[in-house]
């Protein structure tokens, strides 16, 4: 992730600069939609979720918020078409938008055969960017006659110097030379032509990734300001590192351009690039589609292994809340029963967790589970909490400390002087997320082999009694009866 063009864009969005605003979606009556609303909270949004879960309807539904402000428009009926095998009726599409400070609200409606309008609706360009990009282009329809036949060009537009050396970057080539031809054949047909070392190659011969980024480069380049730009899938064809760098691409062009951006995404490197803010996950549920905001990488991408039936789904923070409550539950005999029948699901920040904890307490997920707070969140619908009132790192040091660091010297084979010393210096550090990496790297361990056994001895020298039957008592009950 680029750090610092995250936090550029962040100051600048919360400082209104980006003048149009589509702030949320609202969708019932389409695919299992029933009235849940997707909201968008940084210019570079990615819809994360399972095949079938409505990420292209979302962003089929977000295209058709505005009237166009020049180009093609989009509208429901392009997208959501009666067949012999599928009939729409009874369906809203809500919005809210902002232009400038001005915020707007209104309803798209079909309860019948047609669609109803709003008397006005914003204006503002939409592109839309679907799975069809990375067809070959040999097989889209009408290229084939140019291919076959002698086509001779009758224009050329050429990629500019800066978005061929993002082109370039993206794809880790050098590029020359990056161009549109029209022939004689078919003047509304172009084909993307890019000189390497060895000459010139048409999108006839490109390969996949190569094609469908030369394409999107090309149209990106012409996009106004203040667009709404909606790729689905945006990672299709390409490798993970040019993934990254497409995703930085995408960034930097939005607060270039002050464009939205929303793409779907089933790829952890897509999401990776993006703050938790720009992450919403559409989970599965047996009343319809759930919305998590802030879900990390690996909980939104996460497929449950086939194989595994777990009696009970344990949604905690990151991995120092899982160790430390695998610690905490394999120190009571009852614990160690239940562990092997749990899923412990890192799933992202305190939001994310308690988020998860509120739809398994109205038995929205398809399966049993409970949510496990940090101490500092603390308990809420769903929801137990973790020892302690502050972070789990903070309360570890420093319990530990006031005991004064109990059998590390043994566990880690470094002297107590050393040792304690590097352990004290940590603390003086005001972000805790580092404490266990600046220990790490003066003992020569990974910062996860320092927590692990950190949460170990805190357990063994500091958990109380009570807090360990309170944990274990609640996850305990919240297995189903009969398991």
């Amino acid at each position: 992730m680029d750090h610092d063009e995250i936090d550029l864009i962040r100051k600048q969005f919360h400082s209104k600069k980006w003048p149009k605003w589509l702030e949320s979606v609202s969708v019932s009556g389409l695919r299992g939609w029933t009235g849940q609303t997707v909201s968008f909270g940084f210019p570079v949004t990615a819809i994360v979720g399972e095949n079938g879960t409505g990420k292209t309807t979302i962003l089929r539904a977000a295209a058709c918020a505005y009237e166009a402000d020049g180009g093609d428009p989009f509208y429901p009926s392009d997208f959501f078409v009666d067949t012999h095998w599928d009939v729409f009726r009874d369906i809203s599409l809500q919005y809210t938008t902002r232009q400038g400070a001005v915020p707007d609200s209104f309803k798209l409606r079909k309860p019948n055969e047609r669609w109803s309008y709003p008397e006005k609706r914003p204006k503002r360009n939409v592109f839309f960017f679907d799975i069809s990009r990375i067809l070959p282009i040999d097989a889209s329809v009408g290229y084939a006659k140019i291919a076959k036949q002698k086509a001779a060009e009758i224009s050329t537009e050429e990629i500019s110097a800066d978005y061929r050396e993002r082109l370039s970057h993206i794809l880790g080539r050098a590029y020359s030379k990056a161009r549109f031809a029209k022939t004689a054949v078919d003047k509304k047909k172009q084909v993307g032509l890019l000189t390497r070392e060895f000459g010139e190659i048409s999108q006839f011969h490109q390969g996949a990734g190569e094609d469908a980024t030369l394409d999107l480069i090309g149209k990106l380049q012409s996009v106004p300001d203040f667009s709404l730009l909606i790729i689905d899938e945006v990672e299709a064809s390409l490798h993970p590192r040019a993934q990254r760098r497409l995703m930085r691409f995408l960034l930097w062009l939005s607060r270039q351009k002050r464009l939205q951006i929303i793409v779907s995404t089933h790829s952890p490197y897509i999401l990776e690039e993006l703050p938790e803010e720009a992450r919403v996950l559409l989970l599965p549920g047996p009343n319809g589609v759930n919305t998590v905001y802030g879900a990390s990488p690996e909980f939104a991408l996460s497929r449950l292994d086939e194989n595994a039936r777990p009696e009970l789904h344990i949604f905690v923070e990151d991995r120092e809340a899982e160790v430390l409550l695998r610690e905490i539950l394999v120190s009571a005999p009852t614990g160690q029963e239940i562990l092997p029948r749990l899923l412990i699901l890192p799933v992202g920040p305190s939001n994310a967790v308690t988020i998860m904890g509120d739809l398994s307490a109205k038995k929205k997920l398809p399966y049993p589970s409970i949510a496990v707070v940090d101490g500092d969140t603390g308990a809420g619908n769903g929801c137990i909490a973790l020892p302690g009132t502050v972070a789990p790192e903070k309360m570890v040091f420093g319990e530990l400390k006031a005991k004064n660091w109990p059998n590390l010297t043994d566990r880690f084979g470094v002297g107590a002087g050393s040792l304690f010393a590097f352990l004290d210096d940590a603390m003086l550090e005001p972000d805790h997320h580092k404490w266990t990496g600046m220990v790490g790297d003066r003992i020569l361990k990974s910062k996860s082999a320092v927590w692990d056994v950190l949460a170990t001895e805190w357990v063994r020298s500091c958990l109380s009694q009570g807090e360990r039957e309170r944990i274990v008592s609640a996850i305990s009950n919240a297995i189903p009866a009969g398991k």
